[in-house]
C-alpha cells in the first residue's frame, strides 16, 4: 500500500509530535512518503488561506503518483487538505489528533464544525493516549471510534562508558544529585515551576542540582527568574543537544521533572520524555493533568502530583531522602518502560492498517 503522510511536525524538527510520528512509520511494510515543511513550504504570506498554493501543489503531486492512502496528524488545515482530495478522488485518509489540535478547534464555533466534518469522513482516527480519546470524544462525540496507540520507550544504542562522568565534569556535577528538566520552555512545559520548586529543595538543606536541557522563548525569562531565586550553582542551562547526549542525561539524572501547566487552548498528550527517562532507571514526577498519568506506573516508577513548585519538591525530596525508595522506583521504571516499547506501538499501527 502507497501511504502519504502530510504533517507539520517531522524529522528534522525537534519535539513529541515529530518523535511520534517517525517511530510509528518505522518497518511498516508499506511505501511511505512524507510531506513536511522541511521538503517544501506550506504557508506564504500572499494570499489566504496560506497554505492554499500548497494545497494545489498537494493535488499536483497525488494525480501525478496516486496514494491509496493519505496520512495527516495536523487536522487543521492538513485535513481539510485531505477532506477535499477526499471528495475529488476518493482516497481515503486517516486523522492523528494529539490534543492541542482538538483544544483549539473547539475554542472556535467554524473550526469545530469544519473538524466534525472532516473527522466523520476519516477512515480511522488515532490518539496518543486515553486522556486524548476522552477529549476527542467530549468535543467530537458524534465522531468514529478512534484507536489509542501510546508513545514508546526507545532503545538507545549509545555505548556510554565515559560519557556520563564527562558531562559530569564539564557541568560541576559531581556529588550532587541531578534532578532533569527536558523540554522546550514554553509556558507548558513549566519550566517556571521547575525553578521554584529547585529553590523549595535548597531551603531543605537537599544536595541537588536541576540541570535545563533545552530551549524556547522563555530562556530568557528563565535565566532572570534563576537569578532572582538566587540559585547559583544550584541549576546549569544546557540548551539544546543532540540525541545521543540527551540518553547520557537521562542516565545521570537521579529525578526526571514534567511540571506541565494547564495553558488555555493547550494539551499534554501523553509526555514522551517521561517514558524515555524511565529506560534508563530514572523514576519521574509528573504532573496531574492531561495524558501525563499515563506515561508511568504511579507510586512504582515514578509519582504523579498537582502541578505546582511545592508539590514537586514535596515529592522529590520523599525520593531523594529514602534510598530505598529511589533504588525500587529505578528498577520500576525500568520495567515500565519495557512493557511500553515502540515495538509494541509499531504492532498496534500495522495491525491497523491492515484492517481496512
Amino acid at each position: 500500500m502507497k501511504i502519504l503522510l502530510v504533517t507539520l511536525e517531522y524529522p528534522p524538527v525537534i519535539g513529541g509530535v515529530s518523535t511520534y510520528l517517525s517511530e510509528l512509520y518505522q518497518d511498516t511494510g508499506h511505501d511511505v512518503q512524507v510531506i513536511s515543511p522541511a521538503d517544501e513550504p506550506f504557508f506564504v504570506w500572499w494570499c489566504w488561506p496560506r497554505w492554499l498554493p500548497f494545497y494545489f501543489r498537494l493535488r499536483a503531486k497525488i494525480k501525478e503518483n496516486r496514494p491509496d492512502e493519505i496520512h495527516i496528524s495536523h487536522v487543521l488545515p492538513v485535513g481539510t487538505m485531505a477532506y477535499w482530495i477526499f471528495k475529488s478522488f476518493k482516497i481515503p485518509y486517516t486523522i492523528f489528533f494529539h490534543g492541542t489540535d482538538l483544544k483549539a478547534a473547539a475554542a472556535q464555533p467554524r473550526k469545530l464544525k469544519r473538524v466534525k466534518v472532516i473527522a466523520a469522513n476519516a477512515r480511522r482516527i488515532i490518539v496518543n493516549s486515553e486522556a486524548t480519546n476522552a477529549l476527542y470524544r467530549t468535543i467530537i462525540p458524534a465522531g468514529p471510534a478512534a484507536t489509542v496507540i501510546r508513545p514508546g520507550a526507545p532503545v538507545s544504542s549509545l555505548h556510554m562508558s565515559d560519557a556520563p562522568d564527562a558531562l559530569r565534569s564539564k557541568y560541576a556535577l559531581h556529588g550532587t544529585r541531578v534532578i532533569l528538566f527536558l523540554a522546550r520552555m514554553v509556558e507548558r512545559k513549566g519550566i517556571l515551576v521547575a525553578l521554584d520548586a529547585i529553590a523549595e529543595i535548597m531551603k531543605q538543606n537537599i544536595e541537588a542540582t536541576l540541570v535545563i536541557v533545552g530551549d524556547g522563548p522563555m530562556r530568557a525569562r528563565a535565566e532572570k527568574r534563576a537569578l532572582e531565586l538566587k540559585l547559583y550553582n544550584r541549576v546549569r542551562f544546557i540548551g539544546r543537544v543532540e540525541t545521543e547526549e540527551k540518553w547520557v542525561w537521562y542516565s545521570i539524572a537521579h529525578v526526571f521533572w514534567f511540571p506541565a501547566q494547564e495553558v488555555k487552548n493547550e494539551w499534554e498528550g501523553f509526555g514522551i520524555t517521561s517514558l524515555e527517562a524511565q529506560s534508563h532507571g530514572c523514576p519521574v514526577v509528573v504532573s496531574d493533568i492531561d495524558g501525563l498519568p499515563e506515561s508511568l506506573s504511579p507510586g512504582l516508577s515514578g509519582v504523579v502530583c498537582e502541578p505546582t513548585a511545592e508539590a514537586f519538591a514535596e515529592k522529590t525530596a520523599e525520593i531523594l531522602h529514602d534510598a530505598s525508595l529511589w533504588q525500587s522506583m529505578r528498577a520500576h521504571a525500568r520495567e515500565f518502560a519495557a512493557t511500553h516499547t515502540w515495538e509494541q506501538a509499531r504492532t498496534v499501527f500495522r495491525a491497523l492498517l491492515m484492517n481496512i
